[in-house]
């Protein structure tokens, strides 16, 4: 019942703008950390490529995380994503 949910909850919604993307773990954290910092809702989608698992355990290329913000919270996401802090 939760991915229904979900699903109609992003269709429905206004965050429809990608502002990052990554194959990197690491750099999907570091992401949502600057989102939360700068109080900014997010949406990650993610794609996982399960053909090539054991190889994506290794060298992060396995799932790919996209971040949707709402368009008006668009230019406040690139700033804090891109701030040296």
């Amino acid at each position: 019942m939760h991915v229904l949910a979900n699903v109609i909850d992003y269709l429905f919604s206004s965050k429809k703008t990608v502002v990052y993307q990554t194959f990197s773990q690491k750099e999907y954290y570091r992401i949502v950390s600057k989102l939360k910092a700068a109080s900014i809702k997010y949406r990650v989608a993610t794609t996982s490529n399960m053909s090539s698992a054991p190889v994506a355990t290794a060298n992060d290329y396995g799932t790919e995380y996209k971040f949707y913000v709402k368009k008006e919270d668009e230019d406040k996401a690139m700033k804090a994503i891109h701030s040296k802090v």
